[in-house]
C-alpha cells in the first residue's frame, strides 16, 4: 500500500486562485522586463540614443529578481531565505556594475521588475520566514530596495520617500498574511483536537463498552465452571452472549471506521424509548439488576443527536455499574422528556470501586468515562452531573435541550472546553 506524502509546498498555491495570482505576477514581471528592454532599443536613430552596456545591467537584475520572487511563491518556506538572498546579491552586483560600466544617462537607472520583485520578496519573507531568518532577510531586502535610488540615482529626491512608503506597505501586507496563517493554524489545531476527542469518545462508548461486556460474561463463565460441571444449557447461553457482544463490537468498529472514511450509510432515526430499552435489556443479560422507568411514553420526535448523546451516557453509566458497583441490589434508570429538555438519571446502591478509591478517577477507571459523558452532553448544550449519593452508591444525571438553537448558542464555549479536555486527556487528569 502506497501512502501519499506531501511535497512541502503550500496547499494554497496549488489552488486555482493561487495559480491565477502567480501566473498574473509572472506575466507582470515579463511585461516589465519587456518595457525595460524596449526603452533601451533604438527604433528611430533621429530621436533615440543607443544604450551603453551599463544600461542593460538593471534589466538583467530585474529579470533575476522577478524569477526569484515567483520561485519564492511556488516553493516551500525553506526556499524563501535562499531566493531572497540571491535576489539581494543580484541587486548588489547590478549596482556595482552600473557604476563601473559606461552608462547613457538618457535611459533609466533602475528596472520596474527589480523594484516590484524586491517588494514581493519582502512581503513573502515577512509572511513565511522563520523567526531565525526573518530579521536577516527583511533587512537585506530593505537595504537592496534603498540601494537602487540611493546608489544609482545621482539625485534620489522624492523617490526615496516613495520607496519608504512602498517598503512599509509590503511589510504590513506580509505581516497581516502571517497573522492570518497563524490564526488558520490555530483553527486547524482546534479542529484536529476536536476530531481526536470525538474519536476517543466513540471508541470508548462503542468498542470499549462491548469489550467490557465480553469480559464480564467471561468472568461469569469462569465463575460457573469453577464451581463444578456447569449446566450445558446455561453455559451455552453465556457463551452465546459473549458471541453476541463480540459481534456487536465488530459492528461498532466497522461503523466507526466507515464514519472516519466518510462512507457511512445513514441509519434510520430511532425512538429514544426503544434505544434506552434495548441498552437496558443488553445490560440485564449480563446479570445487572436494572429497573427502568420511562414514565409516560417518550415522544418519537426527539432529535437524533439528543437520542445518541443520552444513549451513550446510559451505556457508559451501566458499564461502570457492572465494573464498580459492588454488591449493588438495584440500578435505577429513569428518563423524562419535557417541553424543552430531555433528562436521564442512572442511580445504583453499590459500594464503590474495587480499588478502594472514592473519587471519579477510581470509580471510572482513569476518568475517561466521565469525561466522555460530560463532553457529549455539553457539546449538545446540556448539563451533566456525576458523583456519590449521600445514602451510598453513584448517581449520573444528564439534561439536554431538545432545540438545536439553544445548544448552538454556546458553540465557542464548547470549543474551548474541548481543547481544555484534550489537554487534560494528554496530562492524565479527569474532568
Amino acid at each position: 500500500m502506497r501512502i501519499a506524502v506531501s511535497s512541502g509546498r503550500r496547499a494554497g498555491y496549488r489552488s486555482w486562485p493561487g495559480r491565477i495570482l502567480i501566473s498574473a505576477l509572472a506575466l507582470l514581471f515579463l511585461f516589465s522586463v519587456y518595457e525595460d528592454m524596449r526603452e533601451r532599443i533604438v527604433f528611430d536613430p533621429a530621436f533615440d540614443r543607443e544604450a551603453f552596456l551599463g544600461d542593460w545591467v538593471p534589466v538583467c537584475s530585474g529579470a533575476l529578481v522577478g524569477a526569484m520572487a515567483v520561485l519564492a511563491l511556488v516553493r516551500d518556506s525553506r526556499w524563501v531565505p535562499r531566493v531572497a538572498l540571491v535576489a539581494c546579491a543580484g541587486t548588489f552586483v547590478a549596482t556595482v556594475a552600473y557604476h563601473l560600466l559606461p552608462v547613457n544617462m538618457v535611459t533609466s537607472e533602475s528596472s520596474g521588475s527589480e523594484l516590484i520583485g524586491l517588494l514581493v520578496l519582502l512581503a513573502v519573507a515577512v509572511r513565511r520566514c522563520t523567526p531565525r531568518w526573518a530579521p536577516v532577510v527583511v533587512a537585506a531586502l530593505g537595504i537592496s530596495v534603498f540601494s537602487v535610488p540611493v546608489l544609482r540615482d545621482s539625485d534620489p529626491g522624492d523617490f526615496s520617500e516613495s520607496t519608504l512608503l512602498e517598503l512599509a506597505l509590503a511589510f504590513v501586507c506580509g505581516l497581516v498574511l502571517r497573522l492570518y496563517d497563524v490564526q488558520q493554524e490555530r483553527t486547524g489545531q482546534l479542529v484536529r483536537q476536536e476530531e481526536r476527542l470525538a474519536l476517543a469518545r466513540d471508541l470508548h462508548d462503542t468498542v470499549a463498552h462491548q469489550v467490557t461486556a465480553i469480559v464480564v460474561q467471561l468472568q461469569a463463565v469462569r465463575h460457573v465452571t469453577g464451581r463444578g460441571t456447569p449446566d450445558p444449557r446455561m453455559l451455552n447461553e453465556m457463551l452465546a452472549a459473549v458471541e453476541h457482544a463480540g459481534g456487536e463490537a465488530l459492528t461498532s468498529m466497522r461503523r466507526l471506521v466507515g464514519s472516519m472514511r466518510g462512507d457511512e450509510t445513514p441509519r434510520h432515526p430511532e425512538n429514544l424509548g426503544e434505544v434506552l430499552t434495548r441498552i437496558v435489556d443488553e445490560a440485564r443479560a449480563t446479570g445487572l439488576p436494572i429497573r427502568l422507568d420511562l414514565g409516560q411514553e417518550l415522544p418519537g420526535d426527539v432529535p437524533t443527536e439528543v437520542t445518541g448523546g443520552l444513549s451513550r451516557v446510559l451505556q457508559e453509566a451501566l458499564t461502570n455499574a457492572q465494573r464498580y458497583a459492588r454488591g449493588a441490589r438495584s440500578v435505577d434508570v429513569s428518563a423524562r422528556v419535557a417541553a424543552r429538555h430531555a433528562e436521564l438519571v442512572v442511580e445504583d446502591d453499590g459500594q464503590g470501586s474495587p480499588s478502594g478509591h472514592h473519587g471519579s478517577l477510581g470509580r471510572l477507571g482513569g476518568g475517561f468515562g466521565i469525561m466522555g459523558m460530560r463532553e457529549r452532553i455539553e457539546l449538545l448544550g446540556g448539563t451533566f452531573e456525576a458523583g456519590r449519593r449521600p445514602e451510598g452508591g453513584w448517581r449520573v444525571h444528564a439534561s439536554v435541550p431538545l432545540h438545536p438553537d439553544e445548544a448552538s448558542r454556546n458553540a465557542r464555549a464548547h470549543g474551548r472546553h474541548a481543547v481544555r479536555s484534550g489537554l487534560r486527556l494528554r496530562e492524565g487528569r479527569t474532568a
